[in-house]
């Protein structure tokens, strides 16, 4: 019972911690410098967001909703916040409401990570590094997706993960969750099927099958909800987003993404105000002339952009000066000596750059040495391992950047905390068994 007790009020401490280095910094920061249309994606999500919920627009960029190419529940969510707030007071409280979305986020990290060791100590250790992880500190404050995506899904999985060998309301809730977190990012809109595979996998055809039925209804009710509200308002047909159509051209192109107006003068529209936007058709007959033209090229463009992505820690733009790739790669080249190395040490957020570098593949790193110590317990973690290979596939075809695999961090970080606590043990025991030993006399 004391063992009980004391975990749980680190729990307590680590989620504190948490909320507390998130609202530092996001309060910390100007609120209405997210407003200023160069600022890159938070500018378009705000005014679109305002103009979707209020009906009214009042910024320079054009709005029309009735086209909107995105998934919408973010744009609600900000779009609601702008409605009953002025525009200051709006951003703190998306800053506020993200922080503890990133809070809870390392809750779900500790329940899973204790249900794939059978062991509190690493739910702990996985939810006390993703508290203090940099990259998910800085991006509670930012006004993009990701926070409210990685939260939705990963308590989708935790959910899943808790319920799926028990009663139906809990599997309709893990579905009702990923649904949301599709109408987040629409990147997640065929994971539900891998899902189901593994009900049938784990609980037998019948029991699986009944339970993937549960799952999958309850899932699509949420997700075609915002496709019956477009059929009603405006006769359109969307699942999801469109966007995942332009996705797969950008991720086709040479250039990759180099901004929304970058991508539709590639397409011939050079003055948005008079010329209509693309359509996904346009984007899909261009998607075809890349891919066909040259196919050996594009496999190649895809493979590389992806591991680029992987290589690249999220986070690190946040950051001025030189990037430590470029950094490391102009050492290599020129002068391939200590002192030298040492000097690199000097640069603008060279420090910052390099602890979010350690977070980022000391996850991965240790998320594949977790993975291995818990392949026996597969029916636990292939629901997780499926949400790695399944959001590394979709990038694989679709656009490859850093921040669309960052979510994968947290269950990186689940697996990297069972490989902690493993390699703990060992330490321990050997340290233990050596104390213990009997002198021999001389």
């Amino acid at each position: 019972m004391t063992i009980y007790f004391t975990r749980h009020r680190w729990l307590l401490v680590v989620l504190a911690v948490g909320l507390g280095l998130r609202l530092a910094y996001g309060l910390g920061q100007p609120p209405l410098a997210v407003y200023d249309t160069e600022s890159g994606d938070s500018g378009w999500y705000l005014e679109n967001g305002y103009t979707l919920i209020t009906g009214q627009q009042r910024g320079v960029i054009p709005v029309d909703v009735s086209k909107l190419p995105t998934a919408p529940l973010y744009l609600m969510l900000i779009g609601m916040a702008q409605a009953v707030l002025p525009p200051d007071g709006a951003i703190i409280a998306v800053r506020i409401i993200q922080a503890v979305m990133g809070a809870v986020t390392c809750f779900f990290a500790y329940r899973l990570a204790g249900a794939v060791a059978g062991d509190e100590r690493a739910g702990l250790v996985a939810a006390a590094v993703l508290a203090v992880h940099p990259a998910f500190v800085l991006e509670s404050a930012q006004i993009l997706t990701e926070t409210l995506y990685t939260f939705l899904a990963v308590a989708g999985l935790w959910v899943y993960v808790a319920a799926f060998r028990g009663r139906a309301r809990g599997i309709a809730l893990a579905g009702a969750l990923l649904g949301l977190a599709t109408l987040t990012r629409a990147v997640l809109l065929l994971f539900p099927l891998g899902l189901a595979l593994h009900l049938v996998l784990t609980l037998g055809w019948r029991t699986g099958l009944k339970q993937a039925v549960v799952l999958m209804a309850a899932y699509l009710v949420v997700v075609l909800s915002w496709t019956a509200y477009n059929l009603v308002a405006y006769n359109r047909w969307v699942i999801g987003a469109e966007g995942m159509i332009a996705f797969l051209y950008i991720g086709a192109t040479e250039e990759g993404w180099q901004g929304p107006e970058a991508v539709d003068q590639s397409l011939g529209v050079t003055d948005p105000e008079t010329q209509p936007p693309p359509t996904q058709e346009d984007y899909l007959q261009a998607a075809g002339e890349v891919i066909g033209g040259d196919v050996l090229g594009y496999i190649g463009r895809r493979f590389s952009r992806l591991a680029g992505a992987y290589l690249q820690p999220h986070g690190t733009t946040f950051f001025s000066g030189e990037s430590l790739k470029s950094l490391m790669a102009d050492w290599w080249a020129t002068d391939r000596t200590v002192s030298a190395l040492l000097r690199l040490t000097g640069a603008e957020a060279f420090w910052p750059k390099l602890v979010m570098y350690i977070f980022h593949f000391g996850g991965m790193v240790g998320g594949v040495v977790g993975l291995w110590l818990t392949r026996r317990h597969w029916a636990v973690t292939l629901p997780l391992v499926v949400f790695l290979f399944y959001t590394t596939l979709i990038h694989l075809v679709l656009e490859a950047l850093p921040r669309y695999l960052f979510p994968l961090q947290v269950v990186w970080w689940v697996f990297a905390a069972v490989a902690l606590v493993r390699l703990w043990t060992v330490f321990r025991d050997r340290r233990d068994k050596g104390r213990a030993a009997p002198l021999v006399p001389g």
